[in-house]
């Protein structure tokens, strides 16, 4: 009979481990979902989405900048104002390019935050160069651009400064 008198335990720790881990899974999604927000989206130009449309009208325009047939050639050489970028552009047959505005485009892989635009002169026959300070050594792709008529060249290269 004294089994009955006592009072029923009741098992309370079983909905308290409930709800601590559906608190513990909301708290690592809220983490996760901070730190997807709040860190590098990916992206890597902010026309991505309109670009994506335009493939076909990109594809055309790489085509007829690669019939040119022009090449570039870069170096870096440091200089007083932090180093100083020169590119040398010939024709299919090797001549040099004359006359051109020479858009470039220094894109740093790992963050949009560091990238620089530049125009080029001209320095000679062919070769187009400015100075440029870059905030960080190590691996960057220049993107250069220039208008030949109706046809825009592009030219993209890794280029690795010290």
């Amino acid at each position: 009979m004294t089994d009955l008198a006592q009072p029923q335990r009741k098992s309370l720790w079983i909905p308290a481990l409930f709800i601590g881990l559906m608190l513990l899974v909301v708290a690592v999604n809220g983490t996760m979902m901070f730190f997807a927000e709040s860190t590098f989206s990916g992206l890597d130009n902010d026309k991505a989405y309109q670009e994506g449309i335009e493939y076909n009208a990109i594809l055309k325009e790489a085509a007829a900048s690669a019939a040119l047939g022009w090449t570039a050639k870069t170096t870096v050489t440091p200089s007083t104002a932090g180093q100083h970028l020169a590119v040398t552009v010939t024709d299919k047959n090797g001549q040099p390019v004359l006359g051109l505005t020479l858009n470039a485009h220094l894109v740093r892989p790992v963050s949009t935050a560091l990238d620089q635009r530049l125009t080029l002169r001209a320095e000679g026959a062919g070769i187009y160069g400015a100075d440029v300070v870059l905030p960080a050594p190590g691996n960057w792709e220049l993107r250069l651009s220039a208008a030949e008529g109706a046809t825009d060249w592009q030219n993209v290269q890794r280029i690795f400064v010290k």
